[in-house]
Parts: C-alpha cells; sequence; structure tokens
C-alpha cells in the first residue's frame, strides 16, 4: 500500500499495511531554504521532493495552499498593497471600506504563510454593514481541474487535504472581528452578530456543497478549537449544528470529515466525537497542551483518526534524544494495535527541529509500524 491508501484507511476505520507518517514540515523547509541553509543533499529541492526523499508522506495542506473553489466578489472592490512593511487588505464596499493590516517579522518572512493581524477588518459598530453587504455579495466557484492537477501531483505519495474555512461563527471571530471585540459584539449587539453569522453560514454551506464532489477524498472543516476561547456553551450553540450540516452534505459522496486539532481542546473532545468529525489532524498533545494520548485514545478509539501526537517541541534540542525516543516509544505502545493513527507533527516541522530526528521517526516506523503494532 501506499502513503496515501494506508492513510485513507486510517481515517476510515480500515486496516492500514503501516501505520501512515504524512507529516507537514513546510516550515522548516521554508525557512531554511529562505536563508540558504538547507542540508547540502537538498539544496535546490522542491519542498515536495525533499518529503518524498525522507520517506514521508506529503500533506497537501489546503489553508494556504491549492483549493478546489475561489471566491467571486461582486459591487466590492478589493485591493491588496504593502505599507511599511504590513500587508494591507482593503474591501470596498458602497458601505465603506474594510481594512486589515498584516505584520511578519523579518525573521520570519518567505517563511510562514500568514502573519499577524495588526488590523482587523471589524473594527465596531460602524462596520456592520459593509461587512454584511461583503458577505452577502461573496460568491463561491469551483476549480476542479486546477485541483485535481494538485492531487494528481501529490499522487500516492500524500494526501491533498483542501480547507473550506473555519466554522461560520468562529471565523468571523477569528479573521474578522479578533476574539475580545468578537464576544463584546456578542454580548452587545447579539442580533446583529447573528444576522452576520446567517450569512456566513449561507456562504460557507455553498462551500461545503463543492466540497462533496471535488477531487480529494478527505476534506477539512475548521479547527484551532480551544476550549477557553471556543468553550462548550459556543461549541453547542454554533459549530456543533455546523457539522450536523457538514456531514449531511460529505456522506453521501464519501468525503471524510476532518478537523485541524492542534489546539487546547480537553473541554472538547467528547464532543468532537459526538459532532461526526473522522479525523483531528495536527492532534497536538501534551507537553503542548493538556491533552493526553491514553486518555482521549480511550475516548475516540473507534470514532475519531488520531493524526498527528509528535509535538513540535520534543523534536528540537529542549528534549534530549532518549526522551524523545521514550516518548515515541511510549505513544507506538499506548496506539496499538494501530487503527485510526495516523503518524505527524503536531502541527508543524519547526526551523530549529533536528532532521536526525525526523529520520529516526522514519526508521523506529518502518521498523515497529506494521499493522497490528505489536504494544
Amino acid at each position: 500500500m501506499s502513503h496515501r491508501s494506508d492513510a485513507l484507511a486510517a481515517m476510515r476505520g480500515e486496516k492500514p499495511q503501516c501505520i501512515p507518517f504524512i507529516g507537514r514540515m513546510n516550515l522548516w523547509y521554508n525557512y531554511h531554504n529562505a536563508r540558504g541553509t538547507l542540508p547540502e543533499r537538498y539544496v535546490g529541492w522542491s519542498y515536495f521532493d525533499v518529503v518524498r526523499d525522507l520517506g514521508i508522506g506529503i500533506l497537501g495542506f489546503g489553508v494556504w495552499t491549492q483549493t478546489f473553489f475561489k471566491k467571486v466578489y461582486h459591487g466590492v472592490e478589493v485591493r491588496r498593497y504593502t505599507q511599511d512593511g504590513d500587508d494591507v487588505l482593503e474591501y470596498a464596499t458602497p458601505y465603506g471600506t474594510l481594512r486589515q493590516r498584516t505584520a511578519v517579522s523579518d525573521v520570519l518572512r518567505g517563511t510562514v504563510d500568514a502573519g499577524r493581524d495588526v488590523e482587523v477588518l471589524f473594527k465596531d459598530e460602524r462596520d456592520y454593514d459593509a461587512l454584511q453587504y461583503l458577505i452577502e455579495h461573496t460568491e463561491v466557484e469551483e476549480t476542479y481541474d486546477s485541483y485535481a492537477r494538485y492531487v494528481d501531483e501529490i499522487g500516492e505519495d500524500g494526501v491533498a487535504l483542501p480547507y473550506t474555512g473555519w466554522a461560520p461563527m468562529h471565523e468571523l471571530m477569528w479573521k474578522y472581528m479578533g476574539v475580545e471585540r468578537f464576544y463584546y459584539e456578542l454580548y452587545d449587539r447579539p442580533a446583529k452578530v447573528e444576522r452576520l453569522h446567517e450569512a456566513f453560514r449561507e456562504l460557507h454551506l455553498k462551500i461545503i456543497r463543492l466540497a462533496a464532489h471535488c477531487p480529494a477524498q478527505a476534506i477539512q472543516v475548521g479547527g484551532n478549537y480551544d476550549d477557553s476561547i471556543t468553550p462548550p456553551k459556543f461549541w453547542d450553540s454554533y459549530v456543533a449544528p455546523f457539522y450536523k450540516e457538514v456531514v449531511a452534505a460529505l456522506r453521501p459522496t464519501g468525503k471524510i470529515l476532518v478537523i485541524h486539532g492542534d489546539g487546547k481542546m480537553v473541554g472538547l473532545l467528547t464532543r468532537i466525537r459526538d459532532a461526526g468529525i473522522q479525523v483531528a489532524e495536527a492532534l497536538t498533545p501534551q507537553p503542548s497542551t493538556p491533552i493526553n494520548v491514553a486518555e482521549t485514545r480511550a475516548l475516540w478509539r473507534d470514532s475519531v483518526c488520531m493524526w498527528g501526537l509528535i509535538p513540535f517541541i520534543i523534536l528540537t534540542p529542549v528534549y534530549s534524544d532518549e526522551d524523545f525516543r521514550a516518548y515515541v516509544e511510549g505513544l507506538y505502545r499506548t496506539m496499538a494495535p494501530g487503527d485510526h493513527f495516523i503518524l505527524g507533527f503536531g502541527d508543524n516541522l519547526p526551523p530549529e527541529a533536528l532532521l536526525s530526528r525526523v529520520q529516526w521517526l522514519v526508521q523506529f516506523n518502518l521498523q515497529h509500524g506494521g499493522y497490528p503494532i505489536r504494544a
């Protein structure tokens, strides 16, 4: 079996030939490629070719790369430019202009795919009409042909994982208002926030309906959940109902529902299972978050595939080789016999990671990752 077929088997709860190792390491690659510090062997190589050479499956992570749809704006002028080193995005509507400014440090420029929003689109109550207009005048169109070429480029060497966006109310919070402003608005002007949410929901469901027929087999819908920022009450009110609609749209065409699970989600684990989510990708356990692998495994065993589980910090010199290896050996004992398990990074390989540990992981999985794992 291939990286792709083993990964899809694990996602579906079927038996893989070997525990799939599908890891996201573009942060490491971009950083060293931009600075000329790649290992000599990999100088001039593409990212996909480096991953292939290491023996890891490619993760075609869809948040910052290719996807199966594009947004089209009607009656809105979109402007992008650079100002004082920051990236500026503006949406000019009949009700005013929404402006976002994103900063990327000199150290990380050319390395990361997104910076820190130092100015969000929604500033105060004067922006409601402009944002409502923007969302209601946004359409989505499929780009299946170009995305199919991307899927083919990865082939059997990994998994293309397109991203549809955050859950609608979570996106309003995270992308448009910022957490603090969002919760003030939800308390002070709930009717206006709910009206925006309904427009976002309708737009997101159009994307989901396109996802149901796109060339990818697994679809990432939402993620970055945190039980303090998106607590159970928020989940029950806004996230769970949305996933119910997502499941109804994706299941008939056999698509696999994935979330990006790199957050502090202990208080949401049962809800994630009960929402019909099939895979938590980039799952990041202790010591990076409070998530305990054994407890989560017991809770999710027959329902949610755990993808990740190598917290990035143990791949750096902060941890000794002995502690790193002991962690991995314990992880395989916990995850035996290996159902619903994809090895990966939580959630990306950092620039300071030791490549020797990645190479050791590949060899360890080849030697001990045959299904079933012997505890």
